[in-house]
């Protein structure tokens, strides 16, 4: 059954329409028919199964909405350059990262947009939703400096960790709901930056034995972090 992203799914016994291009995917490309089922996401964790009718709508037959996680992990990373960052994207929609926020560091390699993400990358998180069936499409955020980090960290509630191969794993507490998971660039985070980071409270850890690229530390971490809710 083939799945699409729907920011307003209705309630079972109401149609909708997709989107211009997921609709030509839908019926030009994959040759769509009456009655062939399809999966519908709207990224908030509604899911439904319709079902297309004659007039090329979907009629929804079934509808069930997904609570949200036990552990959210927010991810601020470093992007790499374009294509490690998509095939990132795309890995952290799978694994079921709730917010990713680009982060500009001393040694950053690539500098997106401070005012808003591509839209493409929201594109590719739709694809990693739909290829996991993940119903909850992580937050893109616009890329902040490593000042807005600080005070992120320095600012809220929320534990925060950041990637150091030296330091010990990361200990989870059952009661934490939200977590910061901080990846820096290839190279790493200054010495400096991780300095200013512990002071601000987050908790440096290791996530492997090996040190790792930024799109695979971003994942792994996540991934670590919410295997311990599993």
């Amino acid at each position: 059954m083939h799945s699409f992203y729907c920011r307003e799914i209705p309630e079972v016994g109401h149609n909708v329409r997709l989107e211009h291009h997921d609709e030509k995917h839908l019926f030009k490309t994959l040759r769509g028919r009456p009655g062939d089922p399809v999966e519908l996401l709207d990224g908030r964790g509604a899911m439904a199964q319709a079902q297309i009718t004659p007039s090329r709508e979907l009629a929804v037959i079934e509808r069930v909405t997904t609570p949200d996680p036990s552990l959210k992990v927010h991810l601020f990373v470093a992007p790499p350059r374009r294509n490690p960052m998509e095939q990132m994207l795309r890995q952290c929609a799978e694994v079921g990262v709730w917010s990713i926020t680009p982060v500009i560091t001393e040694r950053s390699v690539a500098l997106p947009a401070r005012e808003s993400a591509p839209e493409r990358w929201e594109v590719i998180l739709q694809e990693g939703c739909k290829q996991s069936r993940n119903p909850f499409l992580p937050q893109i955020r616009g890329a902040i400096d490593f000042r807005e980090l600080l005070e992120t960290v320095r600012g809220g509630e929320t534990a925060a960790f950041f990637g150091a191969p030296g330091a010990g794993k990361a200990a989870i507490s059952d009661e934490l709901t939200e977590l910061i998971w901080i990846v820096g660039p290839e190279g790493g985070l200054s010495p400096d930056e991780e300095g200013r980071l512990s002071e601000a409270g987050a908790r440096p850890c290791r996530i492997g034995r090996w040190i790792m690229r930024v799109e695979t530390a971003a994942v792994c971490g996540a991934a670590l972090f919410l295997q311990s809710r599993l």
